[in-house]
């Protein structure tokens, strides 16, 4: 009898719930919606004109420009010269035209990024890796608000193009640069 109180007590103490779930490490119900999600900073078309890519479900976008749905998407090469990655993306127009755009990338983590958020985007694959990873931290730990509240994965799906969040940095100043990265002007 004693045996059986004591078994009672512990089954108690610890609720069936918390037993059948992973807690901390379970991610929210539908965070994975309208899947894959992510953005890049990249260059459009030429060295140093700098746009942000945003892939979100079955969208792929230049914020503030214009982009095409999965539907469009025909076929994408690679390229590596002089330390620059030249990914070349055709794609069907609205009007069923051929075009081509372009997406320049120095860095080559930012590359690898960049190729596996597309090919994932491709697939139209909703698994939470690479993607889930925070963009400014590329980790999946608390970014301190590196991320600058960007993370498409803690914010609702973007419904327009035309809406950015990067910022135009004043004439002759980098804001991304560490001596101006918290100024005023840069804010």
């Amino acid at each position: 009898m004693k045996r059986f109180i004591f078994l009672l007590a512990i089954s108690l103490a610890f609720p069936k719930a918390a037993m059948a779930d992973f807690g901390d490490a379970d991610f929210p119900i539908g965070l994975f919606m309208n899947s894959p999600k992510s953005y890049h900073d990249v260059w459009c078309r030429e060295i140093k004109k700098t746009c942000r890519v945003r892939f979100q479900g079955p969208a792929m976008w230049v914020e503030g420009q214009g982009g095409i749905q999965i539907s469009q998407y025909l076929l994408s090469k690679y390229e590596h010269e002089g330390g620059d990655h030249y990914n070349y993306l055709i794609y069907k127009s609205k009007d069923g035209i051929k075009k081509q755009a372009l997406f320049l990338i120095r860095s080559n983590k930012a590359q690898r990024d960049f190729f596996k958020a597309m090919s994932r985007w491709k697939r139209q694959e909703s698994l939470p890796i690479p993607n889930y990873r925070l963009p400014a931290s590329q980790g999946p730990q608390d970014t301190q608000n590196r991320d600058k509240g960007l993370n498409p994965y803690e914010n609702p799906p973007i419904t327009d193009w035309s809406e950015k969040t990067t910022k135009e940095s004043p004439p002759g100043i980098n804001c991304n640069s560490p001596v101006y990265r918290n100024k005023p002007m840069c804010k």
